[in-house]
């Protein structure tokens, strides 16, 4: 069990990445069978160490794709989710647009 820590500098982007009653950081949960908190500026990921992995890049893809206007939805996530597992998160840059 591993914990990974990311820093949030704009609590705006903070909105869009939880999504509506936070339900884009619980489908990264179950999806990657991880937890997320945040405390204070700071998002906080445990599980084991391949999940924890894969939930930071989604996470900061997701920010990514937030900070160029594209809207954070659970269709986008679920396809960050599967491109990130395959390797090919090279590819979310192709999202924005």
């Amino acid at each position: 069990m591993i914990e990974q820590s990311i820093s949030l500098e704009r609590m705006e982007d903070t909105a869009s990445l939880f999504g509506p009653f936070d339900e884009n950081i619980r489908l990264i949960e179950r999806e990657l069978h991880v937890q997320i908190v945040i405390r204070e500026e700071e998002l906080r990921i445990s599980g084991e160490a391949e999940q924890v992995m894969y939930a930071e890049k989604t996470i900061q893809s997701l920010l990514a794709l937030g900070a160029w206007g594209e809207a954070i939805n659970e269709q986008n996530v679920r396809y960050i989710i599967q491109l990130v597992r395959s390797g090919n998160e090279s590819q979310i840059s192709q999202l924005a647009g």
